[in-house]
């Protein structure tokens, strides 16, 4: 059955979209801060952002253009061209929301649970939890199309979400909700991955991932948000965050 998700107004747990009664990108609204939203991006620049297993911002790669967070991405190799960029703070339970939006043949991520353990990865990047974005129709991986657990919205080679294949080249809106255990992504509005970790079928998809090795990874207790770079162009805009106490 085919989902019809309202354009001009969505409401998920309080969370208004940014064009909602003419409220602009990048911004909060008074709802929204009493509600305890907090932005991570600012529109303007970089603050509370870095390299990931760096002090700095990467100085090439990522810019803010036009209200928008762009990985000008060229180099098509995971964490291979300006680097992957992480969050000052670390969190556990939250309410994680942003508009994404890639180019035909994308690929790219929002992880969550980074810990940046040494020795830093020698190529590729940092794992954790990772809501996919990626050109589901079009991308090809291993010279096969893609299996459902590597496509948008999917805890990426982990547990795969249920929707139809995203269109490319226009905004989405995708939210992380973590509260203890339990995971949910939503995507334009409609929750499509709701996961426990204790659950069989949780650790049963860690076990059959390429993650089997990472200690812990089943049950990692708190972390940076990530911004993935995988070598292809990418733009954020309305990042914004509620810790969950």
């Amino acid at each position: 059955m085919q989902l019809t998700i309202p354009k001009l107004f969505i409401f998920c747990t309080g969370l208004l979209t940014s064009n909602a009664f003419g409220q602009g990108a990048n911004t909060l609204s008074l709802a929204e801060r009493q509600a305890g939203w907090q932005l991570l991006f600012d529109g303007k620049t970089t603050t509370g952002w870095r390299g990931a297993y760096a002090d700095r911002f990467p100085t090439k790669g990522w810019v803010v253009k036009d209200g928008e967070l762009r990985g000008e991405l060229q180099e098509g190799a995971e964490s291979g061209d300006a680097g992957d960029i992480v969050t000052l703070k670390k969190y556990r339970n939250f309410e994680l929301a942003f508009d994404w939006k890639l180019g035909k043949g994308g690929n790219s991520g929002v992880k969550y649970f980074i810990e940046e353990r040494q020795p830093k990865p020698a190529k590729g990047s940092q794992a954790g939890y990772e809501y996919q974005l990626i050109d589901d129709a079009d991308y090809i991986y291993n010279g096969k199309h893609l299996p459902a657990d590597l496509k948008t919205a999917s805890i990426y080679d982990v547990v795969a979400a249920r929707k139809p294949d995203v269109t490319m080249g226009q905004w989405h809106q995708s939210r992380i909700v973590v509260n203890n255990n339990r995971i949910e992504h939503w995507l334009d509005g409609v929750k499509v991955l709701s996961v426990d970790r204790n659950s069989d079928s949780f650790r049963q998809g860690v076990t059959d991932s390429k993650f089997k090795a990472y200690a812990g990874f089943a049950q990692i207790p708190e972390g940076h948000i990530l911004l993935q770079d995988h070598g292809h162009s990418v733009a954020f805009r309305n990042l914004k965050i509620k810790p969950i106490p």
